[in-house]
């Protein structure tokens, strides 16, 4: 009875204490359905979250939209709001999570209320736009004593970081990333990090640190650290030397982005062997790897990728050359990135050098793009955990080994620019069912897979682009259903597209099958693929454009036989972007149907048979950019609907039969760089306000009816002067540079000088006037165009000297003058022009000594009619001989010659003295009446003389005629 007592008096204090203990809980924690009387966290620090929320002045994402006073209960309770955390055991604020993610990204600033959470342990606002009106870091957030974590990556911030943070001492991980990385933030001294012990977690990412040089030692005193990040912070060098190294909890090292510039080996950080991630790629170290890099035998990932990239390194210089590396002790590493690396060496000696230890745990192997020669090994394929294999852009050769097969495990096999050749079979996919990329491209391979063979299903990326697959369709694709990005151009594919084409690649977003001999229709149910761009260019397709698929956003079919767009022809997504059917027999007017894509930047109908006058709802293309209308019967005035594409940067109308006047708003498309309307029939003056594009590159007007003087004002052509730091194309699209190709008048023939992004690329400036209706002089104002390169004003009626500085336009390649009437002498500084390739004066009225110099004497060894047409001109290399030494240049050789000036001289002298003489014969006549007497006498005796022998040579021929 006792022990049942005791057993009961027991349980019965059990009970109580477990009552206790859940109405204890339930005074402390926040009751579920608002059954509690009272808000569990603390008014003021309440009010300090509402005032933060104050001075945000933009929540698109509605992140903060449960901060509230009003309302229930639990509205107003701040520990159930949204991104806020409390003590379960005080209630007071201990976390702020409100890290920007798109759309709920806060604008404002951070305000200093933040200061009355005196238990906020853990900050968050990260990827927020919070810099505030000054754009500074908080100073005040030092305040904040019990912070632990602070992040506030990706914050628009600018100028120091307050060495206020230093004051954090309990602070264990801090983000100050920077995203506008060599810009924002900065710090002159890193010392107030030292006042923070326990920091674990350092990112500084972004922020410039150009000026601290002792940056190694003040982190190496900080023993705590465990993650380093300092990409991107413009530091000059890390060869520091450091007598003792504390760092032995680091195991994360990025000093990616950096220019070192010097040796690799003499780097502090090789000897920190707890290391497990390092990465250095972009930091311009250059030479061997250092043998201690076999001794971190704790590395996971080592990053040493574009090491020389934008570092003013030569490729040839072989200081900067990289060997293979000993890492056979690396049991542990998971991925190696040595893309970009300048890598010598034997690709099998290279796999002979990698860590071998079984199981072998490398995952990723990158050696793209280095200078590995060799054969690939069989034996690769005991790499079984490789997930990643990229050898691509090397000089390896032979065959693919079967043993690629082996691996199990690979999803990314990237062996493209190489000189690979052989077949490449079923077999080489044996195991292989993981994979998901494959880049076989520019490789002289052969891939034969049979029609009902079946590689990989998992595939979703292919390229075999040169590599020989046809002349059937590769039948086989038919079963890869997952393929989203599909690249097998240039493959000599000679066939038509097969009848599962749309079914089968229904999936597909990006295809590219241009450069083969793909003949028929395109499939009439293209319209229910997937597809965002579809390259068909240089193939023998015929027949009618369909029905578009809906997502498509760059359509490429150019080179092929189309033959015209009827109906719903060519109608589909109106989130086109790019359109090019150059080369192909479309006829008939630009359907309006076109119009409705007002998303369009690359518009290209250029070598086709369209006429009539483009359609004037063209003008709500507001983005476009490239417009090619060359080569057709296209007439009417210069197209009205251009006014409207303010942001048109190439115009070609060329090779048409546009005709009238160019419109005076051709001066407000301000954003043109190259606009050609050769051979058109185009008159009036040009535009005087057509130097306000300052952005002209390229301006060809050749062979129209254009007349009037050359424009004023031609410095304003801004583009063309070296003085120019004018970005005019940084922010456009590359999508079109290699749609079309630029013909020009150059070294007298029409040359194809290449692609547009070869024209753009290489700052290639032209001005082509010639063969028009041209007068006046050519302005002194246009030496200021230093930056030109090819100058044509040939076949006008221009007049005037050949301005005296022209040798100021330094850059100038081509120069043609030729059958104008340009009269004086050729200036002697165009010997200055040392680029000078091509000279064309012939067929003026040049005179006056041709001025020496050994690049004059070498254009006219190649161009020996470059003075032809030109009587006054003398000297060498002519033949005919100056009179005299006064016949030449004077001083400074921009006087002009006696010789010249004689030749009028002569005419003058000429016209004076037969005046003078026929004058005085008749004043004689006039005064003296014998002598007019004796004239007449003389004249009437030598008509009967001449009248007797005409008679009798008359009657002599008619007796003889009887």
């Amino acid at each position: 009875m006792h022990r049942l007592a005791a057993a009961m008096l027991m349980l019965l204090c059990c009970c109580c204490l477990f009552l206790a203990t859940q109405q204890q809980q339930q005074q402390l924690q926040p009751a579920a359905g608002g059954n509690r009387a009272s808000p569990s966290c603390i008014p003021h620090e309440r009010d300090a979250l509402l005032a933060f929320k104050h001075g945000v002045t933009s929540d698109p994402g509605a992140v903060l939209s449960s901060w509230r006073r009003d309302g229930r209960h639990n509205e107003q309770d701040c520990c159930r709001w949204r991104g806020v955390r409390c003590s379960n055991r005080t209630g007071h604020v201990h976390e702020l999570r409100l890290e920007g993610t798109f759309p709920g990204i806060l604008a404002g600033q951070i305000s200093p209320s933040l200061l009355a959470l005196d238990h906020l342990e853990h900050l968050d606002l990260s990827w927020n736009d919070l810099a505030g009106p000054t754009g500074r870091l908080p100073e005040f957030l030092g305040s904040l004593k019990n912070l632990k974590y602070l992040n506030l990556s990706g914050i628009p911030f600018y100028g120091g970081v307050p060495p206020q943070l230093g004051n954090l001492s309990k602070l264990q991980y801090l983000d100050l990333s920077n995203s506008n990385f060599r810009g924002g933030t900065n710090s002159t001294d890193l010392s107030w990090l030292t006042h923070i012990p326990s920091i674990q977690y350092l990112y500084l990412d972004g922020v410039n640190l150009s000026t601290v040089a002792d940056w190694p030692r003040v982190l190496n005193m900080l023993p705590s650290l465990r993650a380093l990040h300092l990409s991107f912070c413009s530091l000059a060098s890390a060869n520091q030397s450091l007598p003792h190294l504390n760092l032995t909890n680091l195991e994360e090292l990025d000093a990616s982005g950096n220019s070192f510039h010097h040796p690799m080996v003499t780097s502090w950080f090789w000897n920190i062997t707890s290391l497990r991630f390092l990465y250095l790629s972009f930091t311009c170290m250059y030479g061997q790897f250092p043998d201690a890099l076999g001794d971190m035998t704790s590395l996971l990932v080592l990053d040493l990728s574009d090491i020389y990239f934008d570092c003013g390194y030569q490729d040839d210089d072989k200081n900067m050359h990289s060997m293979t590396m000993d890492l056979k002790n690396l049991c542990n590493l998971e991925v190696l990135n040595l893309r970009c690396t300048l890598l010598y060496g034997d690709l099998a000696e290279l796999f002979r050098n990698l860590s071998l230890c079984s199981p072998n745990k490398l995952q990723e192997l990158d050696l793209g793009w280095n200078h590995l020669t060799g054969m690939l090994p069989r034996w690769m394929g005991q790499f079984m955990s490789l997930v990643v294999l990229d050898l691509g852009g090397n000089y390896i050769t032979g065959h693919v080994p079967y043993e690629i097969g082996k691996l199990s495990n690979l999803t990314h096999l990237d062996l493209r620019t190489n000189k690979l050749d052989g077949t490449i079979t079923e077999e080489h996919f044996a195991s292989a069912r993981s994979l998901q990329y494959i880049d076989l491209s520019y490789n002289a391979l052969k891939i034969e897979i049979s029609s009902d063979g079946q590689p990989p299903s998992t595939l979703e990326y292919v390229s075999f682009a040169s590599c020989q697959m046809g002349p059937l369709f590769p039948g086989w694709l038919q079963w890869n259903v997952s393929i989203a990005y599909l690249d097998i151009s240039s493959a000599g594919i000679a066939d038509s597209l097969p009848q599962w084409f749309s079914d089968a690649f229904s999936n597909v977003e990006f295809m590219n099958i241009s450069n083969n001999q793909l003949n028929g229709t395109l499939p009439a149910d293209t319209g229910s693929m997937s597809l965002q761009e579809l390259y068909l260019s240089s193939n023998k397709l015929t027949g009618q454009i369909p029905t578009l698929p809906p997502n498509i956003t760059s359509l490429d079919l150019s080179n092929n036989l189309l033959l015209g767009l009827t109906g719903h022809s060519a109608v589909g997504s109106t989130n086109l972007k790019s359109l090019s059917l150059l080369s192909n027999r479309l006829t008939g007017h630009i359907p309006e149907s076109f119009c409705k894509y007002q998303q369009l930047v690359v518009l290209d109908l250029s070598n086709n048979f369209l006429e009539g006058e483009p359609p004037l709802c063209l003008g709500v293309m507001e983005y476009m950019e490239f417009v090619a209308l060359s080569n057709n019967s296209l007439s009417g005035k210069f197209p009205s609907f251009l006014q409207k594409l303010t942001n048109v940067h190439f115009l070609d109308l060329s090779w048409n039969k546009f005709s009238e006047r160019l419109p005076m708003w051709i001066g407000s498309l301000t954003s043109l760089g190259v606009i050609r309307l050769s051979h058109n029939k185009f008159f009036g003056s040009i535009p005087m306000n057509i130097t306000n594009l300052s952005c002209l590159q390229y301006m060809d007007l050749n062979n129209n009816k254009i007349s009037g003087s050359l424009p004023i004002y031609l410095s304003n052509l801004r583009f063309m002067t070296n003085t120019s730091m004018m970005p005019c194309y940084g922010s456009r699209e590359t999508i079109y540079f290699d749609l079309n190709s630029l013909s020009m008048v150059w070294k007298g023939q029409e040359l194809n000088y290449g692609s547009i992004q070869r024209i753009v690329e290489t700052s290639m400036t032209s001005i082509d006037l010639s063969s028009n209706d041209l007068t006046g002089e050519i302005l002194e104002e246009i030496v200021v165009l230093d930056k030109l390169v090819n100058l044509n004003l040939s076949r006008n009626h221009l007049t005037g000297v050949i301005p005296k500085k022209i040798g100021e336009m330094r850059s100038l390649q081509s120069l043609d003058l030729s059958r104008n009437m340009l009269s004086g002498e050729i200036p002697a500084t165009l010997s200055n022009l040392t680029f000078l390739s091509y000279l064309e004066l012939s067929y003026n009225d040049l005179t006056g000594r041709i001025p020496s110099g050994v690049q004059l004497d070498t254009l006219y060894a190649e161009y020996p009619s470059m003075y032809i047409g030109n009587i006054g001109l003398c000297g060498h290399p002519l033949q005919n001989n100056c009179s005299s030494e006064c016949h030449g240049p004077k001083q400074g050789g921009l006087g002009r010659t006696e010789e010249g000036y004689g030749i009028p001289f002569f005419y003058l002298g000429l016209g004076c003295g037969f005046v003078v003489g026929t004058w005085i014969a008749f004043g004689v006549l006039l005064f003296k009446r014998n002598r007019r007497i004796a004239c007449f006498r003389l004249s009437d005796k030598l008509f009967n003389k001449v009248y007797v022998v005409v008679a009798t040579w008359a009657r002599t021929r008619q007796t003889q005629t009887n």
